[in-house]
């Protein structure tokens, strides 16, 4: 396999370059992106810091946010969170601002390129801090098991599974309009028919706390706050088990 290359696949509003690094197109490809949210820097590091399986198809996007990064904001520099600005189940009316309209902005709509011609099988957003793996549509579930697998039992404790049941019909939660995962797991369909299972993997905001049913509402200032004080410590916590989840998702062959 050829080694992989650097590439632009877009540029976000203020013209800050969105970089990945990607293996040439082959079956049974694997995506993962961070820093969807420009505030959430932990999701950035991983993916730059995590060197993928060789030979299998990986593409790698640690910034798919750059102006949002910049200003330390979940938004782009418009304002907009672009996990709401994808074209399935888009809503004007969202709690999060999603844009004038579907993909109206330059990052979602360089992802959106970048994934219908690459058309990976498998695709893995990083966010903090709901601590999931959390599988978007019932073809997602065979990854999202190997990846929850992939961890011993003490590694799970801050993470909790969740996927879309058989014959439940679509999975959607109202919180989420627009999201990628929404739209990768339940409105995207190749040519061949076929779907990408699509997962996003929300890191802990506590890696020693077990994940309960619910989380605290303080849950993300704790994170902030442990990654102000001491990003290595933060990091060195989950960096372990997400690179054995990350590994294991990579090495899956789906059918």
């Amino acid at each position: 396999m050829k080694p992989r290359q650097l590439r632009t696949i877009g540029y976000s509003v203020e013209g800050r370059p969105i970089e990945l690094w990607s293996d040439p197109a082959g079956p049974n490809g694997t995506l993962i992106i961070g820093g969807i949210h420009g505030d959430e820097p932990g999701s950035i590091n991983l993916v730059r810091e995590f060197a993928p399986p060789a030979s299998h198809p990986v593409a790698l996007l640690p910034l798919a946010n750059p102006d949002g990064f910049v200003r330390a904001s979940r938004y782009n520099a418009r304002g907009v969170d672009i996990n709401r600005n994808a074209g399935f189940n888009w809503r004007a009316d969202s709690e999060e601002p999603p844009g004038h309209a579907p993909w109206s902005e330059p990052e979602t709509r360089a992802l959106q390129e970048f994934i219908l011609n690459w058309r990976p099988a498998k695709i893995i957003a990083l966010h903090w801090a709901l601590g999931e793996i959390d599988a978007d549509g019932v073809q997602s579930t065979t990854l999202a098991e190997a990846m929850w697998n992939a961890m011993s039992k003490t590694e799970r404790m801050p993470y909790r599974l969740r996927v879309t049941e058989v014959g439940s019909g679509q999975q959607i939660y109202a919180e989420c309009p627009g999201s990628l995962g929404r739209w990768a797991g339940y409105g995207l369909i190749y040519p061949d028919d076929s779907q990408p299972a699509m997962i996003t993997l929300e890191l802990p905001y506590d890696a020693s706390i077990p994940r309960g049913e619910s989380l605290p509402d303080d849950h993300v200032d704790v994170v902030l706050a442990h990654w102000a004080r001491d990003p290595h410590s933060y990091l060195a916590t989950v960096r372990g088990p997400v690179f054995k989840m990350l590994k294991a998702a990579c090495e899956l062959k789906l059918k």
